[in-house]
């Protein structure tokens, strides 16, 4: 949305400003490419599009992970309660609470669960994390070295609270052409 309000603000402009067609017809492809190059839809943008997407892709799997993890850990409350409801009504009709089976098959599936579903989740969401990490990392080198001024302060907004400013040395340095692909001239 702000992509769209802002070059359709600058084209409202022009065209207001134009005295031919075409200067409306040279605002208007302006305002596309504008459009394009802001939304990352331009053949130059295509690598940034891809770091984007996966970005979204790793969200996904953590929002997965941490779905299994509930329902697991949710699987489990409902074992334990169903044993406490079936130990007191053993107890309540004079029997045993629970017999040696019992607390075998008890021990086994919080065993498995404890040893088992924790770390695994653990493991993964570690994973998750890291890549996550270093994408978001890379998506904002690769914005703050975009020759777009848009984009490239798009990368401070994404990185308000300076998160990854603080960890990734590159990112610290002023909003320059520093990073941004350019063929340097050899000084006579």
């Amino acid at each position: 949305c702000q992509v769209l309000e802002c070059c359709w603000a600058d084209l409202k402009k022009q065209v207001e400003e134009a005295s031919d067609l075409d200067h409306i017809i040279a605002a208007h492809e302006t305002f596309l490419d504008q459009v394009l190059n802001r939304c990352l839809l331009d053949a130059e943008s295509r690598q940034m599009l891809t770091q984007l997407r996966t970005i979204f892709d790793l969200i996904i799997q953590f929002q997965n992970a941490q779905e299994a993890f509930f329902s697991a850990a949710t699987t489990e409350l409902q074992s334990r309660q169903r044993l406490e409801k079936a130990v007191e009504l053993r107890t309540d009709e004079g029997e045993w609470g629970m017999t040696e089976w019992d607390e075998e098959e008890e021990r086994k599936r919080s065993v498995k669960f404890v040893d088992n579903v924790i770390p695994d989740t653990r493991a993964q969401l570690k994973v998750l994390s890291k890549s996550y990490q270093d994408m978001v990392q890379q998506f904002l080198m690769m914005l703050t070295s975009h020759q777009d001024v848009s984009l490239r302060f798009l990368s401070f907004r994404l990185d308000f609270n300076e998160h990854y400013k603080k960890r990734e040395p590159k990112l610290r340095s002023p909003l320059t052409h520093r990073f941004s692909k350019r063929v340097k001239t050899p000084v006579p």
